[in-house]
């Protein structure tokens, strides 16, 4: 069947921060971006970068998660892992990219059931390049990672509470994951509102459950970003 828009919807970046951001959102976001300055510091001063040290000297295949059995923080219910296609599956250019997930039951974003385990719930996935730099942010229909679909307010919620600490992974990926989730969290909600309107024009043509079941819509949008420049312009700002 031929969709009727062109996959993915790249959405335009805007301004890191927002118009009506306060004193207080900005202390945030700056507090976020010295997290992400230094943790990429701290891993260059060990002669490594962020996807270095999350293969951490594995051989890299395609498909497999880094670190294996993925990086989860049972205290925030949290989760992500790094992973690659092959490069013609992506209409971008990466080396790989990180999935940010969390856990909808233990945060309260689903009801608790003892039937069965849930899989996580995706939020956003990292792009990065070969130098261990973040290119955007895009994310994927229901299929690709199976676990629950969150609406808009459920993943505002989400990004407000994440963070990962945990004993696996290397400490400083971890800091830094939790930072970037925090110094984008405008532009990701504008991604998840632009999956929402994508998906609402998809399901207006045949049933919601076949469309998030359909393996030709894979990356539902993306947004590219410009680490040191969106930090330039916040710096500016404040």
């Amino acid at each position: 069947m031929r969709l009727p828009l062109r996959l993915p919807v790249q959405v335009k970046a805007q301004q890191l921060l927002p118009i009506d951001a306060t004193a207080r959102d900005k202390k945030h976001m700056w507090k976020a971006a010295v997290d992400v300055v230094e943790s990429m510091q701290a891993l260059t001063a060990q002669a490594s970068q962020l996807v270095h040290s999350t293969i951490n000297g594995a051989a890299f295949v395609e498909w497999d998660h880094y670190p294996e059995n993925d990086v989860r923080d049972s205290r925030h219910h949290t989760q992500y892992f790094y992973h690659a296609h092959p490069g013609k599956q992506r209409p971008f250019t990466e080396h790989g990219h990180f999935h940010y997930f969390v856990h909808a039951q233990e945060l309260g974003l689903r009801p608790a059931t003892t039937r069965y385990e849930e899989a996580p719930a995706h939020i956003v996935a990292l792009s990065m390049d070969a130098q261990g730099i973040p290119s955007g942010f895009f994310i994927v229909n229901r299929w690709v990672t199976k676990g629950p679909w969150l609406s808009y307010r459920e993943c505002e919620r989400a990004l407000a509470q994440f963070q990962i600490r945990s004993r696996t992974g290397s400490p400083q990926v971890n800091r830094f994951l939790s930072a970037c989730l925090q110094l984008y969290r405008q532009p990701i909600l504008e991604l998840i509102a632009e999956r929402d309107r994508v998906m609402q024009k998809l399901c207006a043509q045949r049933d919601r459950r076949s469309v998030f079941a359909d393996t030709q819509i894979e990356v539902i949008c993306y947004r590219p970003i410009s680490l040191l420049k969106d930090i330039e312009a916040l710096e500016k700002s404040l």
